[in-house]
């Protein structure tokens, strides 16, 4: 499991990350807010915890496992943050998931 995903079972997925904490939170929680499917995503910034709620049967883990690696690349961005050049990183990332997800 990616460590950026801290739990995991159909319909509910707890991510964990310092940028989770930075400025960059409001990013990474529009982009999952934007997923078909999802019902609830809550943020907490003190703990650096984003806990997604979704309907299984649309997000389907045959749908959600291709953007482990994309996530991977998400959590190694912790090391640059909170530079510029990591926030348009962070960005790009989130759209790639977007598209690989929404779908």
């Amino acid at each position: 499991m990616n460590n950026l995903v801290e739990s995991f079972i159909p319909g509910r997925v707890r991510l964990r990350s310092s940028l989770l904490k930075s400025p960059a939170a409001p990013l990474i929680l529009a982009a999952f807010e934007d997923l078909p499917g999802v019902r609830s995503v809550e943020l907490n910034r003190l703990t650096g915890s984003l806990l997604l709620k979704y309907d299984a049967a649309v997000l389907t883990a045959e749908r959600l496992m291709p953007a482990l690696p994309l996530l991977e690349q998400i959590k190694a961005l912790e090391r640059e943050a909170p530079a510029p050049a990591c926030t348009e990183r962070l960005r790009a990332l989130l759209e790639q998931l977007r598209a690989l997800i929404g779908r």
